[in-house]
């Protein structure tokens, strides 16, 4: 490992490593400092680490103020994914960067819940909604559209859900199935609902694999590994079963895989065999370990509309995608609010108008530096466009493997029944 780390073109590996590793990449380094001479850019993993510990600080701060609120409204929620990571899985809690706090609340209390925090300072930021809803074709049907809530003063995102990557109405398994399997977890101090240690791993290999299609890197991938470090005893038959009833079993096949394969997840056979092989498997790792390498913190801005409109495969496809991204805003971007029907056309008109003014003050000086630095070329465009192609692949593979697989059971069901 020393006669390695004398061999790293420490530079380039600060350009191509995304900087939400570098704070865990320092910790991995600690114990070589003093066994040779330290380059000088290990100093930007230390810095990470101690702006990653402020930050921690200040959300866990900030989450105890919003658990304390709803629950003096009678709101239960659960805390999801980076707060929970990071106070119980890591071994310091300045090693997991996360941008925003995520909160899941029942259904019918989503309305409630946003404006409780509301009375604590947070907003829907106009310009955030703005831009939020130009991905709002990346959205089935019946996803919820959660765009983050800013505080006033400490600029702290929360993110307000009722939907899960793992439950209805996304896949068939009820929303209520994970909340009566919660459990009480403690967050430096502060008592934390949160889901099951089952249903974690769960929400987690959906979130990194179908939802974000192993755009985010390699840090959803060290999540999992720690999280099943973390806990000495683990139900991987249940977990099995959770994924042939949730019809993931592809998913979550995949996404354990690359973390037992590249980040050393110890996780048992007996899971890989309780699921089978996913028809394509070594077509689904060429491409999910594409998108994992491919992913990299926003050094270089390449339009996205322009190279999601490049990957799509028909003219049909972009004329939606560009009529989404002009058309005036709709009711499904007052995202949980009611408002009467003249407020809510007031409303949108402001949303239409902060659209306006941040295309004007954050997009088009985004490009013009692009432009200036020599990232916005038709090769890198190319290249963004590839990588989004390969996301689509991906997701109609592992949708249509999974779909077969479904009516593979549901035949055996039948079969059984009739016998």
């Amino acid at each position: 490992m020393l006669a390695l780390l004398r061999q790293v073109n420490w530079p380039e590996f600060l350009e191509v490593t995304s900087e939400d590793l570098y704070p865990y990449v320092g910790s991995r380094l600690e114990p070589y400092v003093g066994s040779l001479e330290t380059p000088p850019e290990w100093e930007r993993f230390s810095e990470a680490r101690r702006l990653t510990a402020i930050h921690n600080l200040r959300l866990r701060h900030e989450l105890g103020k919003v658990l304390d609120v709803l629950r003096q409204h009678e709101i239960p929620a659960l805390a999801l994914k980076g707060i929970v990571l990071a106070h119980t899985s890591y071994p310091e809690l300045s090693l997991r960067p996360m941008s925003d706090l995520d909160l899941l609340v029942p259904p019918e209390k989503r309305e409630a819940a946003v404006h409780v925090v509301q009375m604590l300072g947070y907003e829907y930021s106009e310009a955030a909604l703005a831009t939020h809803r130009n991905q709002m074709w990346d959205l089935a049907a019946n996803e919820e559209v959660a765009p983050p809530l800013r505080h006033g003063t400490s600029g702290t995102l929360l993110e307000i859900h009722s939907q899960l990557e793992c439950s209805e109405p996304i896949l068939p398994m009820p929303v209520q199935e994970f909340w009566s399997r919660s459990i009480l977890v403690e967050v430096n101090g502060l008592k934390v609902r949160t889901l099951c240690a089952e249903d974690f791993l769960l929400h987690l290999c959906l979130h990194q694999s179908r939802h974000h299609r192993f755009e985010k890197g390699f840090l959803p991938l060290i999540d999992l590994r720690l999280l099943i470090e973390s806990q000495a005893q683990w139900n991987w038959s249940g977990i099995v079963e959770r994924c042939l009833r949730c019809g993931c079993a592809t998913w979550m096949y995949l996404s354990l895989e690359l973390a037992r394969d590249l980040v050393g997840a110890p996780i048992p056979d007996t899971f890989f065999r309780g699921l089978s092989q996913p028809n394509n498997l070594p077509e689904l790792r060429r491409i999910a370990e594409d998108q994992l390498w491919s992913a990299k913190c926003e050094k270089q801005f390449v339009p996205g509309l322009v190279s999601r409109l490049l990957a799509e495969p028909s003219w049909r496809t972009r004329a939606r995608m560009v009529g989404t991204r002009i058309r005036p805003v709709g009711r499904r971007e007052d995202p949980g609010m009611v408002h009467p029907a003249a407020a809510s056309l007031v409303q949108r008109a402001r949303l239409e108008f902060w659209r306006l003014i941040t295309t004007l003050k954050v997009k088009v000086p985004r490009y013009i530096f692009a432009w200036r630095s020599g990232y916005l070329n038709s090769r890198a465009i190319q290249r963004k466009a590839t990588v989004r192609r390969a996301s689509n692949s991906l997701f109609q593979l592992v949708e249509g493997d999974m779909s077969c697989g479904r009516q593979r059971a549901l035949a055996g069901v039948r079969s059984t029944q009739s016998q």
